[in-house]
């Protein structure tokens, strides 16, 4: 199977290490890598020992793989996947999927008439801790309380400094995230309120939300995520108090893996329920992501995370941006 990862000199990085990965493991892969600068190009093949390189969209559109894994800025997310699909691309796309409802359903409907995979990159999906989390929620009975927070001091470039490039600011870029992990312990919601706003970071859009939401099984939920905090404690990123006790994550157990730079293996950490450490295998959350939506593609079956989820966690965020009420 052929895949070629346009957006290779980011974050597209992260997944040619974890595409290798699979290689290693035995997945008959051959990758391809984009940039429009060669020696960018030619640097990043050798470095990565891919089949090939590209130099310009049309190339890749034209040419003969089966994948398009895009890694772009999410202005360009609804024109590059629906061009990808009218070539019969199959398409991974880093979340989110794209910056308003519109732009999201014609992505997911022209994937649908295309008869092509696709799937958003939510590597937070496929966390184990998470995972694990809401399998054992209901082992606390009736839930009163979700607290799910990510804070750090951020400074963007380039695309990312842009509203209209982003869609909006921090929290629909790296806190959509929390967004689908508060989504997927909390289920649907009723209600949010919410305050965006910009502190310390060199940016358009926000840097900072906060967010009370109700949801329908009668939790209540709080969402923090920032980039605009230097020096933040390290503190659980979820935490779940019901009426049989607690689950939380544990910080200072999440994995992180060092290959050029260190980089998160499994977001989140160990659970500790009611005072019991659940210890969790070591996983690769990118890797588990790729391995997924490869084998929907092989097996001829449906991919591991729906659209419809992206698209849910895309709701919230901007449902979020709309409740700017506090």
């Amino acid at each position: 199977m052929k895949i070629a990862v346009v957006g290779s000199r980011g974050f597209g990085r992260v997944h040619l290490y974890a595409l290798n990965k699979l290689k290693d493991e035995g997945y008959d892969l051959k990758i391809y890598v984009f940039s429009s600068d060669k020696n960018d190009a030619d640097n990043l093949a050798k470095e990565f020992k891919a089949s090939g390189i590209f130099t310009s969209y049309d190339e890749v559109l034209n040419s003969d793989v089966d994948i398009v894994d895009l890694i772009v800025s999410h202005d360009a997310h609804l024109d590059m996947s629906i061009k990808a699909m009218e070539k019969k691309k199959h398409v991974l796309l880093e979340k989110p999927i794209a910056r308003t409802v519109e732009e999201a359903n014609k992505i997911i409907e022209k994937a649908k008439s295309s008869r092509v995979k696709f799937m958003v990159a939510e590597n937070y999906y496929f966390d184990t801790s998470i995972r694990k989390a809401v399998e054992m929620i209901k082992e606390l009975g009736k839930i009163y309380t979700i607290i799910v927070r990510y804070t750090t001091f951020n400074q963007p470039r380039t695309w990312r400094k842009i509203k209209t490039s982003m869609g909006g600011g921090s929290l629909i870029d790296g806190g959509i995230h929390l967004v689908d992990t508060l989504l997927n312990l909390g289920g649907s919601y009723e209600k949010i309120c919410s305050s965006n706003y910009k502190s310390i970071v060199d940016m358009e859009g926000e840097d900072t939300s906060f967010s009370l939401i109700k949801f329908k099984n009668g939790a209540n939920g709080l969402l923090m995520f920032s980039w605009g905090m230097n020096n933040s404690p390290m503190v659980p990123a979820f935490e779940i108090y019901g009426e049989k006790g607690t689950i939380y994550e544990d910080p200072y157990t999440r994995k992180v893996e060092i290959s050029g730079k260190t980089r998160y293996v499994r977001r989140y950490g160990d659970l500790i329920y009611n005072n019991n450490r659940i210890e969790l295998p070591d996983s690769d959350s990118i890797k588990d992501e790729l391995k997924g939506f490869i084998d929907s593609i092989i097996e001829e079956k449906n991919v591991p995370m729906p659209p419809e989820i992206a698209l849910r966690d895309l709701r919230a965020v901007l449902d979020i941006y709309e409740s700017n009420c506090l």
